[in-house]
């Protein structure tokens, strides 16, 4: 239980913390902003149908984004068993490398937030712009490695029979890394003003593109040449640079339609740039070291057989639909708390981090059971291979096991994120990740020989240990009463006009 049960029909009577000191730009009366004018007109401010309204478009969209992912594994899976563990290994070692910065590029959405709640338009804006920078800069590093994808598969001392394919499918899926950049840095502006349903649209479309160049890309449809492993790279390019120009569009025309824009292209600026690398910088680093650890845990795996390094991808790929859901709930509560504490109403904020925690348990707590019943279904609708089927059901017993767990911290997460408390779910995630996950998933699978179900274990222990620390900065209520992201920057902008 993630609360205490007296208190959970209470959010209107807590006590809320003192506001600080410095008490930062003050609202003025007038119209909520308008992601929130209709919850706030029907007195719905922070309900579970509030944050289910925002969440439900976000969700459609994440699991539109996991059809991607599992598209691949699901074509290639009718190609051989090695080549499925080589695209699960290689897309996990590409995510690795763009997860730092997509992270980073998390703080556009909460500065967007606070901004609309503060009611400062023109900062939405700008920060966004910023993004975009940061973007496309550290783009083209991560496409240069696209080079060395056979080194660096090499150096992983991976199955003989995995490494060739995941090796082509690395280098190619590298050269994208410009497109998620984009997408990224537009989707989070864009849930940051409150639209979660125009990133789902084009998510759907740019996914629906995927699966079609995969049908056609890997088995040579249409008279294209039969591309395998390949085909599923370049697929997946290709419909994540569409995703990005429409993002990208959506972006422009809401931002000039809301006063977010003055002009089509915002400037460069220093100041802006360092604000948004220090509220992203945790963020990138939780994310980064967080799938580090996974991807540790998949590199140990794949050094044991192609079937353990199969059954692992598929487990995983199961595990997205209810993990993007989960996480598509978090999106909302970054976005609501951010807005309501901008605005000022603390209450509301409150009740909204609530409402996410109580959606995201139900419905994940769902899904465990429905792993439970249906784990051999899911597992052969990925791969037929009997040997995979069996050890992929007993790894999904584990993932039922880690459900609540594994909503607790997203949702707790995305609340201290939307207050800008983006430090301490870096340094809670790393210390769990690295001290306890890490070497229990080493101890279990390779020292006492569990294999892939030992890991999977070790992830129930890891997840429920960082619920309960999350949980802990959670109740203690100090998120509520932090400076904003815009106070810090009316702060620096007044100091600098001073100057």
């Amino acid at each position: 239980m993630t609360e205490p049960e007296s208190g959970r029909h209470q959010a209107d009577l807590v006590t809320l913390p003192p506001p600080p000191e410095h008490a930062g730009p003050v609202v003025q009366p007038g119209p909520p902003p308008p992601a929130l004018a209709g919850a706030a007109l029907a007195g719905v401010a922070g309900s579970v149908r509030e944050v289910a309204a925002l969440a439900a478009p976000a969700v459609v969209s994440l699991l539109s984004v996991t059809l991607m992912w599992t598209a691949d594994t699901f074509f290639i899976g009718r190609v051989g068993t090695a080549e499925q563990g080589g695209v699960g290994l290689a897309g996990t070692v590409a995510w690795t490398f763009l997860v730092f910065f997509v992270g980073v590029l998390n703080a556009v959405q909460i500065f967007v937030a606070q901004h609309v709640g503060a009611r400062s338009p023109r900062g939405a804006g700008e920060m966004t712009w910023q993004g975009i920078y940061l973007g496309l800069a550290a783009a083209i590093p991560i496409m240069g490695l696209s080079f060395l994808a056979e080194r660096l598969i090499a150096a992983l001392h991976v199955d003989a029979a995995v490494a060739p394919h995941a090796a082509v499918y690395l280098r190619i899926r590298l050269l994208g890394a410009a497109g998620v950049f984009l997408a990224a840095t537009c989707e989070n502006y864009l849930r940051g003003v409150g639209d979660t349903r125009s990133p789902m649209v084009v998510t759907f479309v740019a996914n629906a593109l995927n699966i079609v160049l995969d049908y056609l890309l890997i088995f040579g449809h249409w008279g294209l040449p039969v591309l395998g492993v390949a085909g599923a790279a370049w697929a997946t390019i290709a419909s994540g640079f569409l995703q990005a120009v429409a993002l990208f569009a959506l972006f422009e025309r809401r931002a000039r339609r809301d006063g977010h824009l003055v002009r089509a292209i915002e400037p460069a600026r220093r100041e802006s740039l360092g604000r948004l690398l220090k509220v992203g910088m945790p963020v990138g680093l939780q994310w980064l070291l967080d799938m580090g650890s996974w991807t540790v845990f998949t590199l140990v795996v794949a050094q044991i057989s192609a079937v353990q390094a199969a059954a692992h991808q598929v487990a995983l790929s199961v595990l997205h639909f209810s993990f993007m859901p989960g996480y598509g709930i978090s999106v909302a509560a970054t976005t609501l708390v951010g807005q309501y504490l901008g605005a000022g109403d603390r209450a509301a904020a409150l009740r909204a981090a609530r409402s996410a925690l109580r959606l995201a348990l139900s419905f994940m707590g769902a899904m465990g059971i429905a792993f439970f019943f249906l784990r051999y279904t899911f597992i052969a609708a990925f791969n037929p291979d009997p040997a995979v089927i069996a050890l992929g059901g007993r790894l999904l017993l584990f993932a039922a096991l880690f459900q609540i767990f594994d909503a607790t911290n997203m949702v707790l997460s995305g609340v201290l994120r939307g207050a800008g408390d983006t430090h301490y779910p870096m340094v809670a995630t790393i210390i769990v990740s690295w001290a306890v996950f890490v070497p229990l998933v080493w101890l279990l699978s390779l020292h006492l020989g569990h294999g892939a179900a030992g890991g999977w274990f070790a992830a129930v222990i890891g997840l429920g240990s960082l619920a309960l620390v999350l949980r802990h900065r959670y109740v203690g209520r100090g998120w509520l009463a932090r400076e904003l992201v815009v106070e810090h920057a009316a702060a620096a902008a007044a100091g600098s006009a001073q100057q």
